[in-house]
């Protein structure tokens, strides 16, 4: 035998061994079995302890509070449309809600009842409104009586109950009654008072807009931008703070062209001679309109708080 093919047959023993080999090693991997866990590795399962993040009643709101509006006065500064104070009766429930609905029921007649004796005014409301609110508004006021008059204000603001206050709200008010009722127009709410769960940066009390009149016209011009309230709680549910953190900013005043004098005459003119009409008073050298008078008009004031 050469030495030649000596070499050849030893080339091709070594080819066969090598895959034998190979073939040997995958089968003994795929045969392995899985190793058992190994002793040092914990088998306690991972414990969350709770956070602020976890803590259902730990929260924080932001609350709006509605600006009030701008003002309309004629040429001269003279109002026509401005704001007023007004006070609205509320009752705070003491946090973390804890009342069942009887105890919830009987904290607010109590109080109710303590509020009539000291007003003079007789409340209806119904069981099936104060549960709603305390169920889903528990933490925001509830609001009892609206726009108090002076003579209740008074009574009241020196002998509140515990657990109730008046709050302070912005109102409209249309000094000179009837005249350019029509021109000025009137404002309403711009939805009735929530009673869901709180939202972060809803308004604390409704907010109003124009819809009549420049009331309307210039509505965005006077609603001015508003203001922040913060209220925080506990894990527990409990009230921790309350603070302003953002005042509101009032609207723009809007001033007009009309003249107060010149539109209360044309409007007596018109009333005593007239069952219906219109009269227009121009500035012959600016065009300016001076007076916008139509009859029969009405008094924008019979609208406020609301219709």
């Amino acid at each position: 035998m050469t030495f030649a093919l000596i070499c050849e047959n030893l080339r091709n023993l070594w080819i066969g061994f090598c895959i034998c080999s190979l073939a040997a090693a995958a089968n003994a991997q795929i045969l392995m079995p899985t190793p058992a866990p190994s002793a040092s590795v914990s088998q306690e399962e991972e414990t969350i302890i709770p956070t602020f993040e976890t803590q259902k009643l730990a929260r924080t709101y932001i609350l709006d509070i509605p600006a009030p509006r701008g003002q309309i006065t004629d040429r001269d500064g003279a109002p026509l449309a401005q704001n007023r104070l007004s006070y609205n009766l509320v009752i705070n429930f003491p946090t973390p809600l804890n009342f069942s609905d009887a105890q919830a029921l009987r904290f607010t007649r109590e109080k109710i009842d303590q509020a009539a004796k000291l007003i003079g005014r007789r409340f209806r409301i119904s069981d099936e409104a104060i549960l709603r609110h305390y169920r889903n508004r528990g933490i925001m006021p509830f609001e009892i009586a609206q726009n108090l008059t002076p003579q209740e204000y008074e009574a009241i603001k020196d002998n509140l109950p515990p657990g109730m206050m008046v709050r302070p709200v912005y109102v409209r008010i249309y000094p000179n009654a009837k005249v350019a009722g029509q021109i000025i127009g009137y404002t309403g709410k711009t939805g009735r008072n929530p009673d869901g769960i709180v939202d972060n940066h809803e308004t604390i009390w409704p907010e109003t807009e124009g819809r009549e009149g420049l009331e309307q016209t210039f509505n965005e011009m006077l609603t001015g931008k508003h203001g922040e309230y913060k209220l925080t709680f506990d894990k527990d549910g409990r009230k921790t703070s309350e603070k302003l953190i953002m005042p509101p900013e009032p609207g723009y005043n809007v001033v007009t062209t009309l003249d107060l004098h010149l539109q209360e005459l044309a409007e007596k003119a018109l009333a005593a001679k007239a069952k219906r009409g219109a009269m227009v008073v121009i500035d012959p050298n600016s065009g300016d309109v001076l007076a916008l008078a139509s009859w029969p008009t009405y008094d924008p004031n019979v609208f406020v708080p609301s219709i």
